[in-house]
């Protein structure tokens, strides 16, 4: 722990040294290439520089969510997060996935720590992105060829949601709990044969069996937490925001499957087509001043940039 302090307060020294004057902290490389574009967005006409830095560029190079969290708490200690320096105003921004941690009551507070609107970033931006669009630019195929394969990507999205919905409160109940039965967020689901298909109530029951084991509650109450959870879900999708508690890395395995079942358009190229998308997604990032997958982080943004 000593070694990482020092690692932490030399690096902060370096963001005290620099030109830049709001720091942008992230997870991993998309949010990197993410945040740069909405910062330079808002940064840029104010003439104001900016640096985003990924959590595998610190002291220690570990990457992630919890490194993340432990550099916030670690700034906020010493009072950084807002502060001066040599005659510079500098504002510290963490920008962290949201997972369930709105599900599990284990958000953080604080104008310098922005959480994504749905699950993860990739999440937020399969929602608000122009996905037709982006899945024309990544198979090489004309964007009326998109929209026959995806006529309505909002209504693709609550499909997926509907069909993983018992996964995704299996997942939930899990991390609520606090116990690992196979049922998490880093596996696609288990109880759906078909990725794109109905879940398999045999599957389903096996996992609820497990789980109930494991919190060591009785049946009827394990079948209320799921009744409930599986209602918040439900709950989700109806209010536009089926992305809430769905991980949006799953959509790149369902995209590519969902694709591989539909006709293919003539020399179109669906090799790793999941993977290309977020990126493809990002590149439209700050296009306008109206960026819908902006607009979640601007007004945060806005006020630590009025600040300086």
């Amino acid at each position: 722990m000593t070694r990482l302090v020092h690692s932490h307060g030399g690096f902060i020294r370096s963001l005290q040294m620099s030109t830049a004057r709001l720091f942008a902290f992230v997870e991993g490389r998309l949010d990197r290439a993410f945040f740069d574009r909405l910062l330079a967005h808002e940064c840029l006409p104010k003439g104001i520089r900016h640096q985003v830095v990924a959590m595998k560029e610190l002291p220690g190079a570990t990457g992630g969510k919890s490194a993340l969290l432990s550099t916030f708490k670690f700034f906020r200690k010493k009072g950084m997060l807002a502060t001066t320096a040599f005659g510079k105003s500098m504002a510290c921004v963490f920008m962290a996935d949201k997972d369930s941690d709105d599900f599990c009551r284990r958000m953080l507070r604080s104008p310098h720590l922005i959480y994504s609107p749905g699950y993860d970033l990739e999440a937020h931006l399969f929602t608000c992105g122009d996905l037709q669009r982006a899945l024309a630019d990544s198979c090489g195929i004309t964007l009326e060829q998109a929209q026959s394969l995806v006529p309505d990507p909002m209504a693709w999205l609550v499909g997926a949601a509907r069909a993983w919905k018992d996964w995704i409160a299996l997942c939930l109940i899990s991390q609520l709990r606090q116990v690992n039965c196979g049922c998490t967020f880093d596996r696609h689901s288990q109880v759906n044969p078909d990725p794109l298909g109905p879940p398999d109530t045999s599957q389903v029951e096996g996992f609820k069996a497990a789980l109930t084991a494991s919190i060591n509650i009785s049946r009827a109450e394990f079948e209320n937490l799921f009744f409930s959870t599986s209602k918040r879900i439900e709950a989700s999708i109806k209010d536009g925001v089926p992305m809430k508690f769905f991980k949006g890395k799953w959509l790149s395995h369902l995209i590519q499957r969902f694709l591989e079942s539909r006709p293919r358009p003539a020399d179109a190229n669906y090799n790793g087509v999941g993977e290309r998308l977020s990126s493809v997604l990002v590149a439209q990032v700050g296009m306008n001043p109206h960026c819908r997958c902006c607009a979640h982080y601007f007004p945060s943004v806005r006020t630590l940039v009025a600040s300086l």
